[in-house]
């Protein structure tokens, strides 16, 4: 049976600790645990599992959240499902589906502007170039 909650795999934290670790061991146990996730989230694609996106930001930077979508594209997912699970997943789970996460009349709506297409690189969504919120321009 397929769960209606989505997975949130926050790999990005895992990976911070994974590289930030105080010891080798330590270290290696991190990664361990980093491994262990990736092997479980494409058990997870396979089984058609709903994904929302999420990273546990704390410790590094806020405004590097797009690793995470970066991440789940390496892991597995495909580009498209990852913007999905990112803006209309996350919005289901946060309880604001209807809300926010589509561009529709009616919904909170943030739009950014990225070079490239994130369909074609992810990492495109980490160089944001345009930023309007509430229908104002904030970084042109």
């Amino acid at each position: 049976m397929i769960s209606h909650f989505p997975a949130v795999p926050t790999f990005t934290i895992f990976e911070y600790f994974a590289q930030h670790a105080a010891s080798p061991v330590a270290a290696a146990r991190e990664q361990a645990l980093l491994n262990y996730k990736i092997a479980e989230f494409k058990k997870q694609i396979a089984a058609g599992i709903p994904f929302a996106v999420g990273s546990d930001v704390g410790p590094f930077p806020h405004g590097t959240q797009a690793r995470e979508l970066e991440l789940m594209v390496r892991y597995g997912m495909k580009p498209l499902t990852v913007l999905q699970a990112d803006m209309i997943e996350g919005a289901r789970l946060l309880g604001w589906e209807g809300q926010i996460g589509q561009l529709k009349p009616g919904y909170f709506a943030d739009v950014i502007a990225v070079p490239g297409n994130p369909l074609e690189d992810i990492k495109a969504v980490e160089h944001v170039s345009f930023v309007m919120k509430n229908g104002e321009v904030v970084r042109p």
